[in-house]
């Protein structure tokens, strides 16, 4: 069976910028960003022991969300200047590891991520596994085909791995219904306003009882729905439709998907060790995963 990893760069960089001190190289360069990424790569590797990885990224510029809804992550504030001058060095550590990475004008690395998910778990025996620092991606989940794999994000919590099951059991919903759950609850952090008075208890009750965003419309005379909800709903119905529209993935982004290319022995370990050693990253040579020439001589030999 060939299992994918597909990472969401962005996210991983910034949970490794919060997780370790400012750390420099002898010539002052800061790096502990691209240290914390580069470990939680290759920590991510060994654990589930992939055959393909790719990384997506969000590129500077104004997304189709952004165009369509001015408001869409306005709540934020610029990138911290001593992450930013991080992003290059932190490419430059999945270039020499040969690895493949997508980001393109217009869509966020999630859009990506739907859509290499979605063309590769099309074809026999395969497993796509997701790593990402949020839960945007639940609803991408297909069964065992397609699942999510959240990183230990501190000290006193552990990695998890959600697939249908997992989604059901904290939720009470089916990864689809995750968008409709956005929808009417909104989400704070990309400013997705959902529908004012209405909250995840409420939110997810009504699509538990109507399945989807647009089954709750067709039946809002149903008598199952307070008149306070149905009030509510009826006021923002243009901006629960928004919401919607905002919070799903575009799993149909014009890009092209390669096997060959994110084959993870396709790599010159020697490459990826010079490069280690200029940035002091000595403690993490032995996590480097086989390239093609170890896993040659361990089918010979093995």
């Amino acid at each position: 069976m060939r299992k994918l990893i597909l990472i969401d760069g962005n996210a991983l960089l910034h949970r490794a910028y919060h997780a370790y001190p400012p750390l420099s190289t002898p010539k002052g360069e800061l790096i502990n960003a691209v240290y914390g990424f580069s470990s939680m790569l290759l920590s991510v590797i060994e654990k589930l022991s992939p055959t393909h990885v790719a990384v997506a990224w969000d590129l500077k510029g104004t997304t189709f969300r952004k165009k369509e809804y001015e408001e869409y992550k306005a709540n934020r504030g610029p990138m911290d200047e001593d992450l930013a001058t991080q992003i290059d060095r932190t490419k430059e550590v999945v270039e020499k590891l040969n690895i493949p990475q997508y980001g393109i004008e217009g869509y966020e690395a999630d859009d990506i991520i739907g859509t290499l998910a979605k063309m590769a778990s099309n074809e026999k025996d395969i497993q796509v596994v997701i790593v990402t620092g949020d839960r945007d991606s639940l609803q991408l989940i297909k069964e065992k085909r397609v699942v999510v794999f959240l990183p230990i994000q501190n000290h006193h919590a552990q990695s998890v791995v959600f697939d249908e099951e997992k989604v059901k059991d904290v939720y009470g919903l089916s990864p689809k219904q995750m968008i409709d759950l956005k929808s009417l609850m909104g989400d704070p952090s990309d400013n997705i306003p959902g529908v004012k008075g209405i909250g995840k208890v409420t939110a997810t009750k009504l699509i538990q009882e109507f399945g989807s965003l647009e089954n709750l419309y067709i039946h809002l005379d149903d008598e199952k729905i307070p008149v306070r909800i149905r009030g509510l709903l009826r006021a923002e119905k243009e901006m629960a439709e928004k919401s919607y529209h905002l919070g799903e993935i575009d799993c149909n982004v014009p890009l092209e998907f390669h096997w060959d290319d994110c084959l993870l022995t396709n790599y010159d370990k020697k490459k990826v060790v010079k490069l280690f050693e200029e940035l002091n990253f000595k403690s993490l040579v032995n996590k480097l995963p086989k390239d093609s020439w170890e896993k040659e001589v361990q089918d010979v030999f093995i």
